[in-house]
This record gives C-alpha cells, structure tokens and sequence, in this order.
C-alpha cells in the first residue's frame, strides 16, 4: 500500500473519528437540552400548582377569620342590644312602681324576665365566639340576673295594695333593681370594649400571614 492511500485512509478515518464525536457531542448536547427543558417545564408547574394551592389557604383561611369577626360583631350587637332593652323596661317597671300603677308594673315586670331569658338564650347560642374572660363576665351577670328576677318576684306576691308595709316592700324593689342597673352599665362597658378588640378584615389577613409557618427546603 502506497503512501498517498495510508495518508487518504488515516484521514478519512480521522474525519469520521471527528464526525463521530461532533455527532455524539450534539446528541449529548441535545438530550441534555431537552431534560433541562422538561425538567424546568415540570418545575414551573410545581410552583404553579404549589402557588395556587397556597393561595386557595390564604384565601379560606382569611374568609374564616372574616366570617368569625363578622359573627362576633354580630353576636355583641344583639346581646348589647337586649340589655338597652333591659335597661328601658327597667327604669319603666320602677316609674310604674313608685306612681302606683301596680298593674303596667307587673306587665313590666314579666317583660324583665322574657328579656333576660333571651339574652341567656342568645349567649348560650353564642357563647363560641367569644374569649373565656368575657364568657365568664357574661355567666356572672346571668347568674345575678337571675337572683334580681326572682327577689323582684317575691316582693311582687308579696305586696298586698292594703298592706301597711307597701311603701317598704317597694322601695326594697326599687333599690334591688338600681342596684343591678349599675351592673347592667359595667357589663355594657365591658362589651363596648370587647365590641373594639374586633379586628378589620386587613388586620386579620397580617395576623393570618404572620401566624402561617413559612417552608424551608
């Protein structure tokens, strides 16, 4: 074999050599281009979905803490607005009492009770959304609600319009309800202030953002 066909075989082997690896290099370059993509393609995805799911708590657990804000405020308004009422058929029952209109105070005097029924009514169905402090505020009162009700009841039979002990018998009644009046005055009090913790609906989505545990890979 000549030296012009080993030079034209070792340059053709050498060219095919360089062939071979360009086609491999390519090959490799190619199937690695399009893992990256696929795995970028996949990652964008994931954080997509993730984000999306993120968002779908944010979302149910802001309108959560909305809703529960919304249902307190709601629950103070009525249970404030039967002591208003309790307070108006209050200073009614004594004015009835002291000017000797015997029967509008008793009519007065039932009311009392329907109105405190209902206001342990409504605190027994709403009691969830309120803290154990301000529950144990409102059971107190309950319970002195009740004992005020029945003493007013039992001087009720027992004033006689002929008895000469009238007069005492209604100023005990009289000053037994006072008494509870102020009690009623501080128990709104606590619930205007109570009424003021409640938190505006961005206020609740800091504190829902500062309370949700960040992830850390």
């Amino acid at each position: 074999m000549s030296t012009r066909e080993l030079i034209f075989y070792y340059a053709g082997g050498g060219a095919l050599f360089l062939l071979c690896i360009a086609v491999s290099y390519w090959a490799v370059n190619f199937f690695i281009q399009q893992v990256a993509a696929r795995t970028c393609q996949r990652f964008r995805e994931s954080m997509m979905s993730e984000a999306e799911r993120a968002l779908q708590i944010f979302r149910e657990g802001l309108c959560e803490q909305i809703v529960q804000q919304e249902n307190k405020s709601d629950s103070l308004a009525k249970l404030y607005s039967l002591l208003i009422d309790l307070l108006r058929v209050g200073k009614e029952f004594t004015s009835r009492l002291a000017g000797g209109e015997l029967l509008q105070a008793e009519k007065m005097l039932r009311t009392i009770r329907s109105t405190g029924e209902s206001f342990a009514e409504v605190y027994q169905k709403e009691s969830l959304h309120f803290t154990d402090d301000f529950c144990a505020v409102l059971k107190g009162f309950i319970t002195q609600q009740t004992s005020v009700v029945q003493r007013l009841e039992t001087g009720w039979s027992e004033l006689q319009p002929d008895s000469g002990d009238k007069s005492n018998r209604i100023s005990e009644m009289k000053q037994d309800w006072l008494q509870f009046e102020d009690r009623v005055g501080k128990v709104m009090d606590v619930m205007r202030n109570e009424f003021r913790k409640r938190q505006p609906a961005g206020n609740v989505m800091m504190r829902w953002l500062n309370e949700t545990p960040v992830s850390r890979e």
